[in-house]
């Protein structure tokens, strides 16, 4: 004899109760699921390091800067880079800029990089968001990627440059956006 379950008058109110508690715990889960928060132009903020790469590796620019979370980027780099005859040669460079930042994390700089002859370039970059933690409760970039839109302004090659900005230390305070 085979054991076929029936329905009791007991079993809808059982099946009511458990999918009342299902639908309970499902929104419960909503509540204590954090909200991922988008990125303003606070999320920016800090003295960031930064390192980039000219082509295949032809130069390599070390630097700092500091963002202000309003959209402004001030800092300096050095650049090594070809020489003469199969030399190197290292050289300063000044660099100002202003940032945009999309709710996703995306954004662009647009630099003023003042050169070794202290003439000046534009160049933009577009960038990404790449790394983040909250500080004080605020969402900051910890880490930045980035690709030049244009060849290189430093080197004489036509080089994609590309740079990373890793956030050294957050800024004691960051705009707030409302």
């Amino acid at each position: 004899m085979k054991f076929q379950p029936t329905l009791t008058s007991a079993s809808p109110l059982l099946l009511a109760s458990l999918l009342t508690m299902s639908i309970a715990a499902s929104a419960q889960h909503d509540r204590d699921t954090p909200h991922s928060p988008d990125f303003t132009l606070a999320s920016v903020c800090g003295d960031y390091g930064i390192v980039g790469v000219y082509g295949a590796n032809i130069a390599r620019a070390l630097g700092t800067a500091t963002m202000d979370g309003r959209g402004k980027l001030t800092g300096s780099a050095i650049v090594n880079q070809p020489g003469p005859n199969n030399t190197r040669t290292i050289v300063a460079i000044g660099l100002a800029a202003t940032y945009t930042l999309n709710a996703d994390g995306s954004g662009i700089m647009v630099f003023t990089v003042t050169l070794p002859n202290r003439s000046s370039a534009n160049v933009t970059e577009d960038f990404v968001i790449t790394k983040s933690k909250v500080v004080d409760g605020r969402l900051i970039a910890s880490e930045i990627q980035d690709a030049q839109e244009v060849p290189s302004a430093v080197i004489e090659d036509s080089s994609l440059v590309i740079h990373t900005y890793t956030l050294r230390r957050p800024a004691k305070a960051c705009a707030e956006e409302h």
